[in-house]
């Protein structure tokens, strides 16, 4: 830390690489909260987890039936001090809420931008568009077959949202009308996974039961961007099995938050990294990475944007989350909780702190051990070395001379 303090002051370096190089330490330290934890409100598994661009609000998605919905307030208020439970705001347990008896809430998020919307997708084939303040639903929308992801679109110049179920296509939602403007299609299966891109807000990448990762602009109508080949067209054939992304379904995509980077994880238990420009394979290995929610969309998240100095990925791996440096595919460590399965998992958009929810009904919180106090023997030696730049004059010691003399 002296060393980067150093190299700041005397402009070695850019402004940013001494918070994102500490933010990146710091993160790869995470362990169970003892500041902070939060009560459990839901009686079956929390399916999913999302935190608001402020990182206060935590919302959850439970397995119940029919499938509530809980608001955490995570702040921790000043001067607290000890062990401090966060307490559900609000709830939503009734008629308005999904009533799929296999999936209550399949999936929760936040509007990007403020916490006046949240949006929910269940078994039960709808999409549903929350008012916040009044709790109740303002829109929603039918599909034919159930609905496996949606994710909401980062971006300011359109309010879509990307839906993938198991109509084989992906359904884009305009929240501003309240219908659908258009669909993609390209994938011959269901589709498992979705994720926007951060760098542009018109790419989107998908993920299918069919093996494929497809990147997709909006904009455009005659058909997909790319579709990412896990060889990189060294293996070039007339079967269309050669050129896919992964050796089983793709159930896990997740943008790096710079958009220069694009994670995809399938059921032939592989982890990989594409270069989101080029929708080149990067050859990272990663090794054996078991997928355990092989029927459901996977939840994977990027260390904050303030710690991508060396960028980190969770994922759930049974009960345990695994945390990957990015470009290396080195494992930093596993981070073990849960009773269950680990089904879903939020990032704290600024500090240095991870929510998971798991079967076990529980939603633990990962942070960072306090700063270490100077021990008992490191504060004596500092004192010993203080001591011999002491001034060890005394004027007793010169009286005494005085008077032999």
């Amino acid at each position: 830390m002296l060393q980067l303090l150093t190299a700041r002051e005397c402009g070695l370096g850019p402004p940013w690489f001494l918070p994102r190089s500490y933010g990146s330490q710091r993160f790869s330290e995470l362990e169970l909260s003892k500041e902070k934890e939060l009560g459990r409100f839901h009686s079956a598994a929390v399916n999913s987890l999302d935190l608001d661009c402020d990182g206060r609000y935590l919302i959850s998605g439970g397995g119940d039936v029919p499938g509530s919905i809980a608001i955490h307030d995570t702040a921790r208020p000043a001067g607290e001090k000890g062990l401090y439970v966060c307490g559900v705001t609000v709830s939503t347990y009734g008629t308005q809420n999904h009533t799929d008896t296999s999936h209550a809430v399949s999936v929760v998020q936040w509007f990007p931008h403020d916490t006046g919307i949240f949006t929910t997708t269940s078994g039960d084939r709808y999409l549903k568009i929350w008012d916040t303040n009044d709790l109740l639903v303002v829109e929603k929308f039918k599909f034919k077959n159930p609905i496996y992801t949606h994710v909401m679109s980062t971006g300011t110049s359109h309010t879509l949202t990307a839906v993938g179920g198991g109509e084989c296509k992906i359904t884009l939602c305009d929240l501003v009308s309240g219908a659908s403007s258009h669909v993609l299609e390209g994938h011959s299966k269901p589709v498992m996974a979705l994720a926007w891109s951060t760098a542009c807000e018109h790419v989107l990448a998908s993920g299918s039961q069919d093996n494929s990762v497809v990147l997709w602009d909006i904009r455009k109508a005659n058909g997909p961007l790319t579709k990412l080949d896990q060889h990189n067209g060294s293996r070039a054939s007339s079967d269309p099995s050669v050129t896919v992304a992964h050796g089983g379904s793709v159930n896990g995509l997740c943008f790096s938050p710079d958009g220069l980077h694009l994670v995809s994880f399938g059921t032939d238990d592989r982890l990989r990294l594409w270069d989101a420009v080029t929708g080149k394979n990067t050859l990272v290995n990663y090794g054996r990475v078991f997928n355990t929610l092989p029927k459901q969309n996977c939840p994977l998240a990027f260390s904050p944007l303030s710690s991508t100095l060396h960028p980190i990925i969770c994922i759930p791996v049974g009960g345990e989350v695994l945390m990957f440096h990015l470009t290396t595919g080195k494992k930093v460590k596993s981070l073990s909780g849960h009773f269950g399965k680990v089904h879903s998992l939020a990032v704290h958009p600024v500090e240095q702190e991870l929510y998971s929810g798991g079967t076990d009904a529980n939603i633990l919180c990962w942070m960072p051990p306090p700063p270490r106090k100077p021990s008992l023997d490191r504060a004596r030696r500092s004192n010993a070395t203080g001591a011999v730049y002491e001034d060890a004059w005394s004027s007793d010691e010169d009286n005494d001379d005085d008077g032999r003399h």
